[in-house]
């Protein structure tokens, strides 16, 4: 049967101290390396890619504007030809056969002659007057047009308004050239230029209809597009016009789609591809423009190079300082053992394991070591090394049970320059602060429960109270000397920080920690100081806005991570913009952090949603250098956990959220886009847009489209509104797109469909 090994059995375990130390470092240089690698190799790709981004946007733009410049001379063209008397005649007399070279001028005019001729496909004047039609494919009576309804219905709907002319686009077909209807058949499908004429009459009696030639819009876009360039023209609606290839549209997201800046997505191939948008005044068309180039511009700037060799060699050099750090506290340890005892070091031995075996043959009168000792139990508790079964041992080991305080406080002493532009060196720190504690040490003796001990540029030290508070006057007497007496000796200034009073000898870190934060909250810019801890202390200076606190609770509850992460970057930028000071940045911090905590708390959620527990977030705040790092903290280990947590909770909810869709979209009668939608239900655009695909296979704008179908179809079957009157009651540009949007959906236009539910 497989046996797990105990953790002593372990090879690491075995391994000595300063080697895990060593370890250790390596494996955070890599990891440091490595991260700002990544980073640069990061930022540069970015840059290369926005350069990129730049350059399709502008590309984008420049083909639709030379779109645009195109239809604008077609249209100035015949705007400028209504004028033209050969043409007016013709709209204005029933000119047959016999005046065929009236006919032959009014033709050339139409044609477009040799301006504007490339892109015009065909052209169309319907006289309603004459009823007679004059177009590309001859003259004849007006009786004899197959899709003459079509036109009628075009005529009717603007007749009597003031746009006398205008740009279509008609989704069809050409009708087939060796059919019979084809010479009757007036061109509609694709663009067109629809002009209302004479324009000198209030009801103008005849229609001019110019169609496109989009074949010559196609080839102008790909002379213009660049290597690894595709693009694709659509409609207003939706509708795709054309493509420069076919693989192209299958890219294309309309609803992520803003014409105002890039997305990215990936082909067939696993291909990055980034898409632009840019849609035209002109009947509304939009220009797609893909790069599908994934190549990186080969570029290394030198500067960036020598900085970031730079970054490594200080990277280095600051590791090797650490270790120091870190393990000469434990050597200078084991030589004074070594010399007041024959029990030596081994050679590849645990140093730690070491002092612990050398506190279990401690002789009582050896009081050296035993002091040594001591202040390394106390430098370890101080920074929470040890578990309550380790604290007890060294009680033990150390005859400290019998000392052990009613009632205690721990006092943080630091030293502070009477001149701000000078601080203190950490040797010189160091040195002053061993002087000072051996000064309480000679004053004070050694009866004391634990020894004064200098830890993370402080004295710290552990005072026995009676529970009555008779403390604090012997606390400020000595704080009077003490600062007389560093002031004349050294020419320096002390801070003191007090804790609250304990009587959980298992509490003596969080007292500590309370001592450290003590001293956040004293006036540090006046000289000494002596600051008890106080839960309310520092909030007269700076306040926590409440509005931001909601508006991040908010942000947790609906499981938007963008939010939450842009209330928290809004906050850290403001206290670093205004350069607020440590004591008061960290009240602001912590109100941060219960913030989080009472939300998870009030929704249920509770603590052990984040990756640390309480007792390790809050010395990380308290203790902070860097207030990025402990952003960083705070969104990895608090609100990246809960924002997990939450979207799980609103899959489940999935249900209840799609009933609460379709009774907007019911209320607003069609006409609401997406990100309305999802501001009116309080949800990201993107769980939305997944609700509906889970429970309908639909995306969004699929689902209004059904919609509106099944609402128009009740209009049409039980009211008398007119055909218009439904497509802006159904927020339509014009009739036109409705009509051809409700023959698309049912294969029968609206006028028809009525009809038959009469006949029916």
């Amino acid at each position: 049967m497989f046996k797990f090994k105990k953790f002593s059995e372990l090879p690491l375990r075995r391994i000595a101290y300063k080697y895990k130390v060593l370890i250790g470092i390596t494996l955070f240089l890599i990891v440091a390396v490595v991260s700002f690698g990544t980073i640069f190799i990061k930022s540069y790709i970015d840059r290369n890619r926005d350069l990129r981004n730049a350059e399709l946007v502008k590309d984008a733009e420049n083909m639709l504007n030379s779109i645009e410049n195109s239809l604008i001379t077609v249209h100035k063209y015949y705007l400028a030809s209504e004028n033209n008397t050969k043409l007016r005649y013709v709209v204005e007399n029933d000119v047959d056969y016999s005046k065929v070279s009236s006919i032959t001028d009014a033709g050339d005019i139409l044609d477009g002659g040799n301006i504007v001729s490339d892109y015009v496909a065909s052209y169309t004047l319907v006289n309603f007057k004459t009823d007679t039609v004059l177009g590309t494919k001859g003259k004849y009576d007006i009786k004899e047009v197959k899709n003459l309804e079509e036109l009628t219905d075009l005529y009717d709907t603007y007749k009597e308004t003031y746009t006398k002319n205008l740009w279509v686009y008609i989704d069809g077909a050409e009708p087939d050239k060796y059919s019979k209807e084809y010479r009757t058949t007036v061109p509609l499908y694709g663009l067109n230029l629809v002009l209302f004429v004479p324009f000198s009459e209030v009801t103008p009696y005849a229609l001019e209809v110019i169609n496109i030639d989009m074949s010559q819009i196609t080839s102008d876009i790909k002379k213009q597009l660049g290597e690894n360039q595709q693009a694709a023209l659509y409609t207003a609606d939706g509708k795709l016009i054309f493509s420069t290839d076919k693989e192209f549209p299958k890219q294309i997201n309309m609803e992520k789609t803003d014409t105002n800046a890039i997305y990215s997505t990936k082909n067939d191939d696993g291909k990055r591809v980034y898409i632009s948008a840019k849609t035209s005044s002109i009947a509304g068309l939009t220009l797609y423009v893909a790069n599908y180039s994934d190549r990186i511009e080969l570029f290394v700037n030198a500067y960036y190079l020598i900085a970031f060799l730079l970054i490594v060699l200080l990277l280095f050099f600051g590791a090797t300082i650490l270790f120091n750090s870190i393990y000469k506290p434990i050597q200078t340890a084991i030589g004074e053992i070594e010399k007041s005892s024959d029990y030596k070091l081994r050679p590849g031995e645990d140093e730690l394991q070491y002092l612990t075996d050398s506190v279990k043959k401690l002789d009582s009168k050896n009081t050296s070591l035993i002091s040594h000792t001591t202040a390394l139990f106390a430098t370890r508790i101080y920074r929470n090394e040890l578990t309550n079964t380790e604290i007890d041992q060294y009680l033990y080991r150390l005859s400290l049970s019998s000392r052990i305080p009613s009632f205690y406080r721990i006092l943080t002493f630091v030293l502070k320059s009477t001149d701000d532009d000078s601080p203190v060196s950490s040797e010189r720190d160091k040195s002053i602060c061993n002087q000072i504690i051996d000064r309480i040490i000679d004053d004070c003796g050694t009866k004391e429960f634990l020894p004064p001990v200098y830890y993370a540029r402080s004295i710290v030290i552990f005072i026995s109270c009676d529970g009555k508070g008779t403390e604090k006057e012997l606390i400020e007497k000595n704080y009077n000397f003490m600062t007389q007496y560093v002031y004349n000796t050294f020419g320096l200034n002390i801070g003191i920080g007090i804790s609250s009073e304990y009587s959980d000898i298992y509490s003596i870190n969080k007292a500590y920690l309370e001592s450290v934060q003590a001293l956040h909250y004293g006036k540090i810019d006046i000289g000494s100081y002596l600051s008890y801890y106080r839960m309310d202390a520092g909030m007269d200076q700076i306040s926590f806005d409440s509005d931001i606190e909601e508006k991040l609770r908010r942000a947790l509850r609906r499981g938007d991570k963008e939010e939450a992460y842009l209330v928290v970057d809004g906050l850290f930028e403001k206290l670093i913009t205004m350069d607020v000071s440590r004591d008061n940045c960290v009240p602001v911090l912590l109100q941060l952090v219960n913030g989080i905590v009472l939300e998870v708390q009030t929704s249920g959620i509770g603590t052990s949603v984040f990756r640390e527990e309480l007792r390790q977030i809050y010395p990380v705040i308290l203790d902070y250098n860097d207030l990025n790092r402990v952003r960083k903290y705070i969104k990895f280990n608090m609100i990246d956990p809960i924002i997990y947590h939450q979207n799980n909770v609103l899959d489940s909810q999935s249900a209840n959220i799609m009933t609460a869709i379709e009774k907007l979209v019911e209320d607003k009668d069609g006409n609401i886009t997406l990100n309305e939608c999802a501001e009116s239900l309080g949800y990201h655009t993107s769980y939305i847009w997944r609700i509906l695909k889970e429970e309908k296979n639909l995306t969004f704008t699929e689902y209004v489209d059904k919609y509106k179908i099944k609402y128009a179809k009740k209009l049409l079957s039980e009211t008398d509104m007119t055909v218009g009157a439904i497509a802006e009651k159904l927020n339509y540009t014009n009739s036109q797109n409705f009509i051809r949007f409700f023959n698309k959906m049912e294969g029968v236009t609206p006028g028809k469909y009525r009809q038959a539910l009469k006949e029916a």
